[in-house]
């Protein structure tokens, strides 16, 4: 059994968690900017919408490709590059004159967040026992999740007070901060020494980005659409080239033996169930509050806490149990209770009955939301050897990312198809089919989850110090 550095655990766990909320923040804190964009930037509804989906699809698109550069160059190679890509890109969105600018800006950020989430997830896993790592997505689980409840706060309270640029110019000294001490405090790994899957990479990002962007822009285009139908063919057609390729390549970027692992695989399916309910479910209860409730954007942000801001408090609780029983129960139970949450939540709306009954069930689905989020991410890293965790990263960081799309897609055409922008009663009459479609969804994650299977610690490897690459910073 290797040594593991206490100290490096927790410098790696502390860096790898603050580069996840840094890059979670913006996923959602541009989105109390969009009036403001629109009045300093003169964008319309179709640049709005790209300044929040240039930064998906480039997240989407390059987890894979990321990770897989990652096991081959240097985990935290990679992982310090993603932090620096986020951080140039973020100066380039604060200094854009056009909303142009800010969107290719934007798909910048998000290739460079992907890579840094990414190798986090495997930094994180080479630095830390296996029979502790539970816990330590707990604590990344929590850190993330703060940086989701952050987020329309931060947004409001900087739009309220200061000019929109500063949403992206607070990413500066962070990101130059994590990464010199991620050169000091962090150990370089590497994955399996392969040739590079360079025609994996290709088909495998084409894929994601064409079947993304075709979601995404589904509603504002229309589903049957020539460009929203060439774009599901050509991801679909590309992702089944890359299946064929990788099951005929000697060096596979993805091997597809790793599905035959349960606990992997119901990892991956829960955590796009997860997704697809927590950026779902964000894309309209917010638009609900402001349009229906008629609060400003800090107070959409002040009235979402109950719900995205008890992660600090549970998911390092959660994290812990799961190195005693097990991530399945948890799973289970974080997606039901969520699920069960926002059911009640679109049958109060629709019965008009305002926001204060809703903390109620705001507060359920925190709190299963709160479990289940390092707990599927404990299930997908602690299922594979130590020389498969930055794969298995990239590979369930892109299925949960894809999940995330799908929801947002599927709240949008949901609402479009019921309801609509007029007033309030309009917009209930969309909010709440949309809410108990995503809530199914998030039932079905609860039947997936029980795939996942108890690790066993005694059989599992250890990563070895042999396969990590001297380190002269800390040696």
């Amino acid at each position: 059994m290797p040594a593991y550095s206490r100290d490096r655990q927790r410098w790696t766990l502390v860096l790898a968690s603050f580069a996840s909320f840094m890059v979670g923040l913006d996923v959602l804190v541009v989105t109390t900017a969009l009036p403001t964009l629109h009045e300093e930037l003169g964008a319309g509804v179709s640049g709005l919408g790209w300044t929040v989906s240039a930064y998906e699809l480039g997240f989407a698109a390059f987890i894979l490709t990321g990770a897989a550069l990652g096991d081959r160059f240097g985990r935290r190679a990679l992982f310090v590059t993603g932090v620096g890509i986020f951080t140039i890109s973020s100066a380039l969105c604060a200094l854009s004159g056009s909303i142009e600018t800010l969107i290719a800006a934007r798909g910048l950020q998000g290739i460079g967040g992907a890579i840094a989430i990414a190798l986090a997830l495997a930094v994180i896993t080479d630095a830390t026992p296996p029979q502790e790592r539970g816990a330590a997505f707990g604590v990344w689980g929590a850190i993330s999740g703060v940086a989701v409840a952050a987020g329309p706060l931060v947004g409001g309270l900087i739009i309220q007070g200061f000019a929109w640029q500063w949403i992206f110019w607070l990413n500066v000294p962070v990101g130059v901060i994590l990464i010199a001490m991620s050169m000091m405090k962090i150990a370089e790994t590497k994955g399996e020494t392969r040739s590079i899957d360079l025609l994996g990479l290709v088909l495998s990002t084409l894929g994601v980005f064409g079947i993304a962007q075709a979601l995404i822009r589904g509603g504002e285009v229309g589903w049957t659409s020539p460009l929203i139908l060439g774009g599901f063919a050509g991801g679909v057609i590309a992702l089944v080239l890359f299946v064929l390729w990788e099951t005929r390549t000697s060096s596979p970027m993805m091997p597809l033996s790793m599905f035959r692992n349960l606990s992997f695989t119901g990892g991956c399916l829960a955590g796009f169930v997860l997704a697809a309910a927590l950026y779902g479910n964000g894309f309209v209860f917010a638009q609900y509050l402001q349009l229906a409730e008629g609060n400003d954007p800090l107070g959409v942000g002040i009235r979402m806490l109950p719900w995205v801001g008890l992660a600090i408090v549970i998911s390092p609780i959660a994290g812990k149990m799961a190195d005693k029983m097990g991530e399945r129960p948890l799973v289970m139970a974080g997606l039901l209770l969520h699920g069960i949450g926002f059911l009640a939540i679109a049958l109060m709306a629709s019965a008009g009955t305002g926001y204060g009954p809703m903390i109620f069930p705001l507060l359920l689905a925190g709190i299963g939301v709160s479990i289940a989020f390092p707990t599927v991410a404990s299930a997908v890293m602690r299922s594979v050897s130590p020389m498969q965790v930055g794969m298995a990263a990239g590979v369930s960081n892109t299925i949960r990312q894809v999940g995330a799309v799908f929801g947002v897609a599927a709240a949008a055409a949901v609402f479009t198809a019921t309801g609509g922008y007029g007033a309030s009663e309009q917009f209930v009459a969309g909010f709440t089919p949309a809410t108990i479609v995503l809530s199914v969804v998030t039932f079905a994650g609860v039947v997936i989850a029980m795939i996942i299977r108890r690790p066993d610690y005694e059989a599992a490897p250890a990563p070895a110090p042999s396969d990590a690459q001297p380190d002269p910073a800390t040696s």
